[in-house]
């Protein structure tokens, strides 16, 4: 299985905020740290991730490999090599905030208008993960309110697997409060 990794290049770009780099090649960069398979971040970004990751492999941002140890057939050679499977540790955990901001602003940028851009200055501007989390539910509830209640809850989904576990307990009222206006609605 491939695993992303952004390049020396691609670190640099995201640095220095490369204009040519959009909010969709920016939370591709971000995401891929080499521990996320190819389908999982493709996933994670959304339709056109995968064509978006070979266009920034293609760049030299992103780095798409086999890790170091695997390949397709040491992957076969390893499994048959081993035959008592070890107990696995927890994976660390690969969440953060700066994921789900720009993840938010994406998803602002795509309903347009002044007070989306608005809303997009205001969760950028948050500076922590509890500023940003005291604007979600502001901003999730006008996004329900300025399209519909169903595509708040969406993100406000989509956000429980970007933000840290100490956010959960938030982010699971959000959903709630957003699911039973959209159950509300005739």
């Amino acid at each position: 299985m491939k695993y992303p990794r952004k390049t020396d290049s691609g670190r640099e770009a995201l640095r220095l905020r490369d204009p040519a780099l959009s909010a969709r090649d920016r939370q591709i960069l971000v995401l891929a740290n080499g521990e996320r398979a190819f389908q999982e971040l493709a996933g994670m970004v959304g339709l056109g991730g995968a064509a978006a990751m070979e266009r920034l492999a293609g760049l030299g941002f992103l780095s798409i490999e086999w890790p170091a140890a695997t390949s397709p057939s040491a992957e076969v050679s390893a499994a048959e090599a081993r035959p008592d499977p070890q107990p696995e540790a927890p994976a660390p955990e690969r969440r953060s905030s700066a994921a789900a901001k720009m993840y938010l602003i994406d998803m602002l940028a795509m309903i347009r208008g002044p007070e989306a851009s608005t809303l997009a200055a205001l969760v950028h501007g948050s500076r922590s993960e509890t500023e940003l989390l005291d604007r979600l539910e502001p901003v999730l509830e006008r996004i329900a309110q300025l399209t519909r209640p169903s595509y708040a809850l969406r993100i406000c989904q989509h956000l429980q697997t970007l933000l840290p576990q100490s956010a959960q307990a938030r982010l699971a009222a959000l959903a709630q409060g957003l699911e039973q206006e959209h159950l509300s609605l005739p």
